[in-house]
């Protein structure tokens, strides 16, 4: 009877194994999708950039860091980190190694903190991310969606 149930055991392991093995997450309670993006031009950029948004319940969650190489897609030092700000329809990022649950983006931005800015629309291919610095230049980079 025990290898019956150790058998039983090492088939749901297996099919669950095999159900998180596919591109797409299952819908539903918890589900992540994680989309990569990179700076234009990356492959002869001096200083090539990826994000990574994760969406998780309606929350999105952002990390940009600065490429290694250029084949692929190999994340190297964390440049920037935030979210989604509904109030500002956009992605807002903190530079710099701070964590948003350190101090609020709001609170960031109110001291004057150097910030990029991302407006999203579900589906896009393309993103135009912008840098706010106080009293500083304004620079946009376009990212392209990298296909998994």
């Amino acid at each position: 009877m025990k290898s019956g149930m150790r058998y039983s055991a090492t088939l749901i392991l297996a099919a669950l194994m095999l159900a998180g093995c596919g591109k797409e997450p299952a819908k539903g309670f918890g589900s992540t999708t994680i989309s990569k993006w990179k700076s234009e031009n990356w492959a002869t950029s001096k200083a090539p950039m990826g994000l990574v948004l994760e969406e998780s319940n309606a929350q999105i969650t952002a990390t940009l860091s600065e490429l290694n190489g250029t084949n692929g897609f190999v994340l190297g030092d964390r440049l920037a980190v935030g979210n989604y700000q509904a109030d500002q329809k956009a992605i807002v990022l903190m530079m710099g190694n701070l964590a948003p649950s350190l101090m609020p983006v709001e609170q960031w931005i109110a001291n004057g903190g150097p910030y990029m800015k991302i407006p999203v629309e579900h589906g896009a291919t393309n993103l135009a991310m912008t840098t706010v610095v106080k009293n500083g230049p304004t620079v946009t980079v376009n990212l392209v969606r990298v296909s998994d």
